[in-house]
């Protein structure tokens, strides 16, 4: 559902000891209930891929159960984002915010590699989103002018290796309470990412957004948990297809 097709832009295929390792990302992951294999083999058809019935959370007995159970909202209804988004009962917050996130950084992955050709140091020199909006990149001793392909792939790169830090995330089922300080940062420069889309690449946005909701699942979720305040919410409520939810 979430493969990109480069791998240096893709949480899949990286090899570092930072990586987020497919293994833990896979969406292919053997949960056997009974007879039946929760995984797609090698050479399903795209028509047949997870074509298994769906499971409460509570009974879905793995260790990525969280991860999975958001991936199947997802794929059951991309629009349906307040079911996505909405915490279940008795499940842990930061627990379901950290999944979110991770989750979102892998779909950012692959919008980036729609950027491929009109995203370049030539055409889009600095980060910005409107002429007021423009952002300095913190991978660097000082915080300096990226071009915003630049940006957005340092952005990505350091969230992945924040989010699979052993010292700030540990465990995936136990968020420690002084990592949870992470998520807002984490959160305002992944909307970066989705201001310059809309503002400068707003074709390529429209196309994503229409396949996957994403950047209204993330505005929302973002709202919702208030990892972002609406004030620094600069891309207008209007391309949403629910916006009142």
């Amino acid at each position: 559902l979430f493969a990109t097709a480069t791998s240096f832009k893709c949480l899949f295929t990286r090899t570092s000891k930072n990586c987020m390792h497919p293994n833990t990302l896979s969406l292919t992951i053997a949960c056997v209930r009974g007879s039946t294999a929760r995984r797609n083999r090698p050479g399903t058809k795209e028509a047949d891929m997870f074509n298994w019935p769906d499971q409460p959370l509570d009974k879905i007995d793995t260790t990525f159960a969280t991860q999975q159970y958001i991936q199947q909202l997802i794929r059951k209804d991309t629009v349906d984002v307040k079911a996505i988004i909405t915490l279940p009962e008795g499940q842990d917050e930061a627990v379901w915010q950290y999944e979110h996130l991770r989750i979102f950084t892998m779909q950012l992955n692959q919008m980036v590699v729609l950027f491929d050709e009109v995203c370049k140091a030539s055409t889009c020199p600095v980060m910005k989103a409107t002429d007021e909006w423009m952002y300095l990149c913190a991978s660097h001793k000082e915080p300096k002018e990226c071009s915003a392909i630049d940006y957005i792939l340092h952005t990505l790169d350091n969230t992945t290796t924040l989010l699979n830090s052993d010292k700030s995330f540990p465990s995936r089922a136990n968020i420690p309470d002084n990592s949870t300080k992470h998520f807002q940062s984490i959160a305002r420069r992944l909307y970066r990412i989705f201001s310059h889309a809309y503002f400068h690449h707003r074709s390529l946005f429209d196309t994503y957004e229409n396949e996957t909701r994403l950047c209204e699942r993330f505005v929302k979720f973002c709202t919702l948990f208030k990892l972002i305040p609406k004030k620094l919410q600069i891309i207008p409520d209007s391309f949403m297809a629910n916006p009142s939810l």
